[in-house]
């Protein structure tokens, strides 16, 4: 079922009241997508820890950071727009319009898979949604994302390109050099850091001199902001702001979502840098939590809905697991393809 699909049958839920039902709609539909992010990354990790290693390789889940990726997916506007993103990309991935089975058969190494199996955790890519990618190489992305953006400005698309970097990746020299020349130019670009507040295992306070990361950005001419991640309509009015101003030539902004992972960096993080008390202070935020409680005093969702949604979920999530454990692996003659070669000297 599509999203629009979804969102027609939940505008026709009886449990819906009020005149409120199409808005609310929409509404359900961003919760549902937070809980099918959530869903996927916990199922994610009881698959990779599990005997077997039927998942291998890098992965950095993205549990606890879901509103940020469904609000950017809310102001996306699919066919012009572009996102690029860092190696935990599996939640804007799905926000965009992945498929968990195209997914998670990526994550298999499967040749279903986003990326046929040659990407894993790190590298999904879905270029019909506007989805670059995610990278390795900390701040790498940043410039590729400029790039898009001059793209954009170039062909007169009004399209904004939407560059996703994590707290540690502003200490990067490409995030300087890219920021200021966006600026210059005027590119229709968006700059999102996912402030989890500890790059790797490191926390803000202990590797930026300056503690408030918005400040970070404030030499390059363009709109510095704090948002709480946590909160998906803040995060979404702080997107929208920022992207029609892109579209209608003002240039660039900076966006600092201020979140929290609950797992670790990566599968083989212990998580010895971080208390006990300061998990459960932010589990008191989850992003899934505020955001039902707030449709639910709206009147907008009963526990049914949820029910339903929470049912629809483990289902869409373990066909996505028997898809990937059944699909083949990628023929050996897939090693030659999608690559670049060229003779060096470069030769006429």
């Amino acid at each position: 079922m599509t999203v629009a699909e979804r969102a027609k049958a939940a505008s026709d839920d009886p449990h819906v009241r009020g005149e409120d039902a199409q808005a609310g709609a929409v509404e359900r539909e961003r919760l549902r997508k937070m809980m099918l992010i959530r869903r996927f990354e916990e199922r994610t990790f009881q698959v990779y820890t599990a005997p077997g290693k039927k998942i291998n390789g890098f992965c950095h889940l993205y549990s606890g950071q879901e509103a940020v990726a469904v609000g950017i997916a809310a102001v996306f506007q699919r066919g012009r727009d572009f996102l690029i993103n860092g190696y935990r990309d599996h939640g804007h991935s799905l926000a965009l319009g992945m498929t968990c089975r195209a997914a998670m058969a990526e994550l298999f190494g499967k040749a279903t898979g986003c990326s046929k199996g040659k990407g894993g955790s790190m590298h999904f890519f879905e270029a019909s949604a506007g989805n670059l990618g995610g990278h390795g190489i900390v701040g790498g992305q940043i410039p590729l994302g400029a790039g898009a953006a001059f793209y954009a400005a170039y062909k007169k698309t009004g399209g904004v390109s939407y560059t996703l970097f994590g707290d540690g990746a502003i200490n990067q020299g490409t995030f300087n050099e890219t920021l200021n020349l966006a600026s210059l130019w005027k590119l229709p670009a968006l700059f999102i850091v996912e402030n989890n507040m500890m790059a790797m295992g490191t926390q803000v306070e202990r590797s930026s001199a300056e503690k408030d990361l918005a400040r970070r950005g404030c030499g390059y001419a363009m709109p510095c902001h704090n948002v709480d991640g946590n909160d998906l309509d803040e995060v979404i009015r702080f997107v929208r702001e920022a992207a029609d101003r892109a579209r209608a030539g003002s240039g660039p902004s900076y966006l600092v979502m201020n979140t929290y992972r609950y797992r670790g960096h990566s599968m083989s993080d212990p998580m010895k840098y971080r208390t006990r008390e300061e998990a459960e202070k932010w589990r008191g935020r989850d992003p899934i939590i505020l955001y039902r409680r707030r449709l639910e005093e709206k009147g907008l969702l009963d526990e049914a809905t949820v029910e339903r949604f929470e049912r629809e979920i483990a289902e869409e999530v373990e066909d996505s697991v028997r898809f990937a454990e059944d699909s083949p692996m990628p023929d050996v003659g897939e090693l030659y393809t999608d690559i670049v070669s060229e003779n060096y000297p470069l030769e006429k």
